[in-house]
């Protein structure tokens, strides 16, 4: 065979197994979901980190009753202190309890979305804490973790189990969680080439961030994912871990001005003032789209999938029938754009159970499930 020839064939067969890779790459994973719960406060935010009662906190049964409700998927959050020591040894409590709801939703026909929700280099909560943007050791150890939950979980079928990188990155730069998120992926990617991968963008998650965001553009098994909690004053209001919101106690509008200003002129405490000025504003459909339009556009420009991963109310405020009409309104904007959505919480204090499991109010439900 003439050289020539032979160099044909060799660019030939590179060329099919290029062309072959690709394929492989962009076989799209079904991953289908429309409304989901977040099981808070269980493997992550809870000092309940064993024994019976974190078996009691959710069970095969309280799984069942969300699927009864009309929810098709849950977004699980985990510690990795709850998963693992300080010194990296594996809580096999922990992972049988994971493996359990997975295979509690495959029985229900459910999706779980597994969400790295805190990790010893990055603490959401508390921004001094964060170490993740400043060391490369730092960068390390999330790109080893991942590699160790990516062994525990392989086993879980694609269009039934996704993985979220990490919940609300908080880089002071864009490009610092833009560079480590890319690097987790990468390395995710090369162990499971169809699994669905959620990437957030930073700053928690704000759709303000979303044009900053760097992201795969040729991957279908990628879904971008936001979260949603404006205005403050309705889903955060007297949140016990926000001190410029816990005291607050003005009654609200929605839609329409939040607070009138006949009660803003009743405000004598100026630090309370300060925070409700900061707050106050005019919300209706129209402007909850606006704020959410940046992930919308980044998405469809893209043509890649999109998620609401957090949103919800404090139960706190007395008239429940606004709470509801501000789901509703939020919800609505999710199904016209097909953003399917998974509401913030299970139980606690945004949760729509109680800590007895029972539904605190039939109108919030309505609006997240009908």
């Amino acid at each position: 065979m003439k050289k020539s020839n032979i160099i044909c064939c060799l660019v030939f067969l590179l060329t099919a197994l290029s062309a072959g890779s690709r394929a492989q790459t962009a076989a799209r994973t079904e991953f289908k979901i429309e409304k989901g719960v977040n099981i808070s406060a269980w493997l992550s935010q809870t000092g309940i980190t064993g024994g019976q009662a974190r078996l009691d906190y959710f069970t095969q049964k309280d799984l069942n009753e969300l699927a009864a409700l009309g929810f098709d998927h849950i977004r699980l959050p985990f510690n990795e202190n709850q998963l693992y020591t300080k010194d990296g040894e594996r809580n096999a409590e922990t992972f049988t309890i994971i493996d359990n709801v997975v295979n509690w939703c495959k029985a229900a026909n459910m999706r779980i979305i597994l969400d790295c929700h805190q990790t010893t280099v990055h603490d959401f909560s508390k921004y001094s804490s964060i170490t993740l943007f400043k060391s490369p050791e730092a960068q390390d150890s999330l790109v080893a973790l991942w590699v160790k939950l990516a062994t525990e979980f392989k086993k879980y079928p694609n269009d039934l189990a996704a993985y979220e990188i990490l919940n609300e990155p908080n880089a002071k730069e864009a490009d610092s969680w833009n560079r480590v998120q890319m690097r987790v992926y990468k390395t995710l990617r090369k162990l499971e080439p169809s699994r669905i991968i959620l990437m957030g963008s930073n700053k928690a998650n704000r759709t303000s961030t979303f044009p900053e965001l760097e992201f795969p553009k040729n991957d279908p098994n990628v879904i971008l994912s936001f979260h949603f909690y404006y205005p403050y004053l309705i889903s955060h209001y007297k949140a016990s871990f926000l001190k410029s919101l816990a005291d607050i106690d003005v009654p609200l509008n929605y839609p329409g001005q939040l607070i009138s200003d006949s009660v803003m002129k009743t405000i004598t405490d100026e630090d309370i003032l300060k925070t409700l000025e900061k707050n106050n504003g005019v919300y209706n459909t129209q402007k909850l789209l606006e704020i959410i339009q940046p992930a919308i556009d980044v998405a469809k420009k893209a043509g890649i999938r999109l998620h609401c991963g957090e949103f919800g109310v404090n139960f706190k405020y007395a008239d429940r029938q606004l709470l509801a009409r501000y789901l509703q309104d939020v919800v609505n904007i999710f199904k016209e754009n097909k953003i399917p959505y998974t509401y913030w919480g299970y139980r606690k204090e945004f949760g729509i159970f109680t800590d007895g499991k029972k539904l605190k109010d039939q109108g919030v439900l309505d609006a997240l499930t009908k």
